[in-house]
């Protein structure tokens, strides 16, 4: 016995879609310029209000000329990141790892001394220098650059910040793009290979079908000929309109069987008889479009073939809980002790690997797939699904 456990393959969405959070992240998340614009602005609002909370009430109190204090600073702030910081650090973002680490640090320095600056003469002109003065006592000097040296730790603070931000998301943004385009090439590969799977009726069905057709036309069976003819178009017509990535209800799937197997019975007269036995309830399931085909085509191959009579093969779907179980058996003789040969075997196994890999990629782990022996002779094909139905 051989059992198909597949881990799952599905990747998860990037935000899930349900809620207004979520959709109100994925819309802001889908064009970096507003997020940008709308990040930047809830940022440095964000920061007047702090300023005011804190550095503003400490040095000034909460006096008019410290509320404008704050929002200079904020506004200083603002300026210098959206026309200095931002396109510097785009512009580093496209060069090498040294170049990028270099340019960041010269730059961020160099922003850094110049807010202070900014910052100070803003001081000045709003509130007055004795702050400064005070400063000038304190490090007994007047020289300007060391005077704003107590400020500096801040403004550097504030701008690594904000560059750590800055390449953060950017490069979060960019990890996201490459998952999306991963998932996107994964899901169309799967897609190919389901429909490449789905896509193999055996050529050797068509041959012989038309085969029969021929014989009975050469003897005269006009009206048999012209009835698997028409059995043939509808099977066919079935077989190419149904859509691989799709599913189709099991009550339509056994109608697609049976036209295949009517077409088969008509070539083997009385070496085949077959066995339908779906449970009511089991009609209503959804499952892929003609995934027992493989099965019943690989009995007939290589059992029922080989038989000079009583050839039976016995298609079987019930319901086990909230699983679907379906079986294709036969009475061949030739069934290997160990049926997971068949798979193996790259001249017998084509049909039941293509079974096996559809499954896996339509249900991950939730399936099963098995072969086995049965006794006194005969191999059934045993899969397990989750119950699906249309609503």
């Amino acid at each position: 016995m051989t059992t198909a456990n597949v881990t799952d393959r599905r990747p998860g969405p990037f935000i899930a879609a349900s809620g207004i959070s979520s959709r109100w992240m994925n819309w802001l998340f889908a064009d970096k310029t507003r997020m940008f614009w709308m990040l930047q602005t809830a940022g440095w609002l964000g920061f007047f209000i702090l300023h005011i909370l804190s550095v503003s009430t400490f040095v000034a109190g909460r006096t008019p000329a410290a509320l404008l204090y704050s929002a200079a600073s904020s506004l200083i702030g603002f300026l210098t990141t959206s026309i200095l910081a931002r396109p510097i650090y785009r512009f580093a973002r496209r060069q090498a790892p040294v170049w990028l680490l270099t340019i960041v640090l010269a730059s961020t320095i160099i922003m850094a001394v110049s807010m202070s600056a900014m910052k100070a003469q803003t001081f000045g002109l709003l509130i007055g220098n004795e702050w400064m003065n005070l400063e000038g006592d304190n490090l007994d000097t007047i020289n300007y650059l060391l005077l704003l040296l107590p400020s500096m730790p801040a403004n550097l603070f504030l701008l690594g910040s904000w560059a750590g931000f800055y390449f953060g998301i950017n490069y979060y943004l960019n990890l996201r793009n490459e998952t999306e385009r991963a998932v996107l090439a994964a899901r169309l590969a799967d897609q190919a290979q389901l429909k490449m799977l789905r896509y193999q009726l055996n050529p050797h069905f068509l041959f012989n079908t038309l085969n029969a057709i021929s014989t009975l036309v050469l003897e005269q069976e006009g009206k048999q000929a012209n009835e698997m003819i028409s059995k043939l178009s509808a099977f066919l017509r079935y077989s190419l309109d149904s859509d691989p990535l799709q599913k189709t209800s099991l009550a339509e799937e056994v109608r697609a069987l049976k036209l295949y197997l009517e077409i088969e019975e008509t070539r083997f007269d009385e070496r085949l008889k077959v066995d339908f036995d779906i449970d009511e309830d089991a009609l209503d399931a959804y499952v892929p479009s003609l995934l027992l085909q493989p099965a019943i085509e690989n009995a007939i191959k290589y059992a029922i073939a080989k038989m000079v009579a009583g050839g039976e093969i016995s298609i079987r779907a019930k319901r086990e809980g909230r699983m679907l179980c379906m079986e294709v058996c036969d009475n061949g003789p030739d069934a290997p002790d160990e049926p997971a040969e068949l798979i193996r075997n790259a001249r017998t196994g084509v049909g039941l690997v293509n079974m096996r890999d559809r499954l896996s990629y339509l249900y991950q782990d939730k399936c099963q797939f098995e072969l086995e022996r049965v006794k006194p002779a005969g191999l059934c094909v045993r899969i397990k699904i989750p119950f699906e139905t249309r609503g």
